[in-house]
């Protein structure tokens, strides 16, 4: 595929200390809440992912819905309402899985991106901390990087409505304000040792 040959590279994470369970739940949660996000997203200002540098193409799992994908730090984001993930392009290393109806995050050692609705857990691990640590870091530079230019674009009222259309729904499980979701992703991709619990890190201001 086209995109497979491109590459963008980010500034790695120096931090080596892996993050506990409590954080990567943390994470988990984030994401629930971001997909939604991401939904709004497609359906706002001519869509605002491709305007972002993503290419759309048809999914080849559940019928009717469409993958997005970017390259990013030798590898590509992939983004689809079931799952979202990176995937790097050399074999052996490991990239980064999130199955919303799983509620986890796993690493797998794919290059190419999974088929959304059919999962073969086999190949996904959710147990080592070192690897989802490094690889969740990738993907939350990504998503730091998105949410920033969000506000730069769309200013920060935008994601504010987002999260109240979040909160209405009935089967929604909110997470953090925009303001404090955009932050604590960002800290969590910097690889900072001190990031606390999602739950506190309003009352933190860190």
């Amino acid at each position: 595929m086209l995109w497979r040959g491109k590459t963008i590279r980010t500034e790695p994470s120096t931090a080596l200390i892996p993050l506990t369970r409590g954080h990567l739940n943390d994470l988990t949660n984030g994401l629930g809440q971001q997909m939604f996000f991401w939904g709004r997203d497609v359906l706002t200002s001519g869509n605002l992912l491709l305007k972002h540098g993503f290419e759309k193409h048809r999914s080849e799992g559940l019928q009717g819905t469409s993958c997005y994908c970017k390259p990013w730090e030798d590898g590509i984001i992939e983004l689809h309402g079931a799952c979202a993930g990176w995937y790097p392009c050399e074999s052996g290393k490991c990239g980064f899985l999130f199955i919303r109806n799983a509620k986890r995050c796993y690493i797998h050692h794919r290059t190419a991106p999974v088929i959304p609705g059919e999962y073969d857990f086999k190949q996904y691990d959710s147990s080592n901390l070192a690897e989802l640590t490094r690889s969740s870091r990738i993907f939350t530079a990504w998503l730091a990087e998105y949410e920033a230019w969000i506000a730069k674009q769309m200013g920060r009222a935008y994601r504010e409505e987002c999260h109240a259309m979040f909160c209405k729904l009935p089967t929604s499980k909110p997470w953090l304000p925009p303001e404090s979701a955009r932050r604590w992703i960002a800290t969590f991709a910097t690889g900072s040792t001190s990031l606390p619990r999602s739950r506190a890190f309003i009352e933190s201001k860190t």
